[in-house]
């Protein structure tokens, strides 16, 4: 029995070393409003559900992935969110939900520890240990909230058996298979993103052999076609240039060179994830916080993405997830604003638009499969950026034995509102940063061991109006950094009515606080109008030889009719067409844009939209008329044409 390991403390997670914030996971936190809404509706729909769990444990008591599939990724991708949410919300029968699976799971290992959805004749393809690497995070992710510490054993003790029968059989020793060679999928991306399981598992053991295998992982670089992570370092290409792109795979590789980063400190580590973050944030990242317009692939989307002859397999919410926790960690081992906020604007618009609030089925899946058991799942897999519907098909669709279907985004979905607390107030060595304003409060300790509680009053993002009050028990000096987002170009902040000098990124506020100080931060909400890039022709390394997965290159010609389009941001939302507003979003209009490049947008006293949403602004036209628009994120939900829409709107 291993018993010599080190275990956190969920009370006092331990501070990292190589970051510059730190998330405290003894905050907690009340909401309300949509964003409280969200959570319930998570948690309702999906985690407090049993049939859930066991259906996904099941996949490992099976040969479930009999044909080289993923099914053996549901559970460690839910329960990874799971953990997230229940941080928030801590609700007990959900932590009984979560003990009770991770306890099962732990019980499907055969003989030699190992726990896998494939039989042994047939493992290390396709998608094992991609699967594998799930099974490990949902387990470590869980100890984050575990209460038990015998419990906290067993689970450690499950996770080295896997891993260790995985070192015996992976590896660069005479006999053993290359962890790039371990799939027949994009040249090993999926299956060297074990490395982040397995730093984080060396974190928590001290075990050097865990170390070791992880800096085997790094040294094969990702695919065995190129190293990526040299790529990154040496910042010559662009992430849609490499010689395999598939997004979601290549950004977790590069999530768990960034936990072999905090480990060893290698700073050339950093170099590469920091630019390989900037190459995505330059190149492959959309308006509404996404990346791929071609399936789930890097392919310069940044310029691609008003064209209309993109598909409608892209903007996947696996992508969008993935981002956002890679923004989250990002932002706390840099301390950067510009992480939180491209954070923010994949929370606000592709990732709140995938959420089925509606609650309906994906169109063509009762058509194609009508034996199966047809049921809605919580989350849309892909998100239209020109004239287009929600709900085109199902991510990662794969049938169960027992005749029920699930899909990748929809296990995923639960991690992206569970990373919202988390990335809204983080420690610092001096204090406290303010990443995100939610109208509710967070109560949390000074390094001193104040409590202090910070409680937001704000209809952010609706308005632009934030007030924070500052209740520390007794009178105590620290730093506190509120985030000032790029696009607010005119902020104003006060401190219980004194006006503080205004910076880009993070507004440092140092003072003796008392209970009672309010900061009135004020952002600048004038809807910016924004263009394609005009691109002409360009080399992607796109075009996907199936069966294979490597990329060959292909090219691309600019849409013509892409130059016609707009599209309008407010603050962190962007404003979106749709067809209930009483017009047809295929036909062109033209928005009056003034020479500052602003629209002089109305927000009325009543609202019109015959849907739920955060925003409904009025949008003038250059003949005198004006449409309704909502935010992108509370458009399409029917996923018909009745209520399609667009973020790039046509214009004459």
């Amino acid at each position: 029995m291993r018993q010599n390991f080190y275990l956190p403390n969920t009370a006092n997670y331990p501070r990292l070393a190589k970051d510059k914030f730190f998330a405290d996971y003894s905050n907690t936190y009340k909401y309300s409003g949509f964003v409280d809404d969200v959570f319930s509706f998570v948690e309702d729909f999906q985690l407090l559900r049993p049939d859930l769990w066991k259906r996904f444990v099941q996949q490992f008591n099976e040969d479930a992935d009999y044909e080289a599939g993923w099914r053996g990724e549901y559970w460690g991708k839910m329960m990874r969110g799971a953990c997230f949410v229940y941080s928030y919300t801590q609700n007990p029968d959900l932590y009984l939900e979560l003990t009770e699976t991770v306890a099962a799971m732990i019980d499907s290992a055969d003989e030699s520890g190992r726990i896998s959805s494939y039989a042994i004749n047939h493992e290390f393809d396709g998608w094992d240990i991609w699967c594998r690497k799930y099974v490990l995070l949902g387990m470590q992710y869980y100890l984050e909230i575990c209460t038990d510490e015998e419990f906290k054993t067993r689970i450690i003790n499950s996770m080295c058996s896997q891993v260790d029968y995985i070192i015996g059989k992976i590896g660069d020793e005479e006999g053993k298979m290359q962890i790039t060679s371990a799939t027949r999928h994009w040249r090993g991306l999926n299956s060297s993103s074990l490395l982040e399981p397995v730093v984080r598992l060396y974190s928590l053991t001290k075990e050097r052999k865990y170390l070791d295998f992880a800096e085997y992982i790094v040294s094969c670089g990702g695919t065995d076609v190129a190293d990526i992570f040299e790529l990154a370092y040496n910042d010559e290409f662009y992430p849609y240039q490499y010689p395999v792109t598939k997004a979601y795979e290549m950004t977790s590789c590069f999530e768990g060179l960034l936990e072999y980063y905090r480990i060893t400190g290698n700073e050339r580590h950093l170099t590469a994830i920091i630019n390989f973050a900037n190459k995505i944030l330059e190149s492959d990242f959309t308006v509404i916080g996404c990346c791929g317009c071609t399936h789930e692939l890097f392919d310069h989307s940044t310029v691609r993405q008003a064209n209309t002859n993109n598909g409608i397999i892209m903007q996947e919410t696996c992508v969008t997830v993935t981002l956002m926790k890679f923004f989250y960690q990002l932002n706390l081992i840099t301390g950067d604003a510009r992480y939180a906020d491209a954070f923010e604007t994949s929370l606000y618009n592709a990732y709140l638009g995938s959420l089925n609030t509606e609650k309906v089925i994906e169109p063509t899946i009762a058509a194609e499969h009508p034996d199966w058991n047809i049921e809605p799942l919580p989350f849309d897999s892909y998100s239209p950026l020109t004239a287009g519907t929600r709900g085109n098909g199902i991510g990662g669709l794969k049938l169960m034995s027992d005749n029920h279907y699930y899909g990748c985004c929809a296990c995923i979905g639960s991690a992206g509102i569970g990373l919202v607390p988390k990335l809204q107030l983080l420690s610092t060595d001096r204090g406290f940063a303010m990443n995100l304003y939610i109208n509710g409060s967070v109560d949390t300790m000074t390094s001193k061991g104040t409590k202090v509680s910070f409680v937001t009053n704000t209809k952010y993002p609706k308005y632009g109006s934030i007030e924070i009050t500052i209740n520390p028990d007794s009178e105590e000096e620290f730093e506190l950094l509120i985030r000032n987002p790029h696009w607010s170009k005119d902020t104003t902040l006060t401190v219980n009515g004194t006006d503080v000098p205004v910076n880009d990124g993070y507004i440092s506020v140092n003072k003796v606080w008392k209970k009672g100080d309010i900061i009135a931060l004020n952002l600048d909400m004038r809807t910016e109008a924004v263009y394609p890039v005009l691109y002409g022709t360009q080399i992607l390394m796109n075009n996907v030889i199936w069966g294979h997965n490597y990329m060959v290159s292909t090219f691309d010609k600019e849409d013509p009719i892409a130059k016609n389009h707009i599209a309008l941001r407010r603050g962190p939302l962007m404003l979106a067409q749709e067809n209930r507003l009483g017009y047809s979003v295929d036909e062109p209009i033209d928005v009056k844009v003034n020479s500052d490049g602003y629209v002089d947008v109305v927000i009325p006293d009543t609202d019109s939209a015959p849907y739920a949403h955060i925003v409904e602004a009025k949008i003038p036209l250059t003949d005198s008329s004006e449409i309704t628009v909502t935010d992108y994120s509370s458009a399409g939900k029917l996923w018909t044409e009745e209520s399609k829409m667009a973020v790039w709107m046509l214009t004459k």
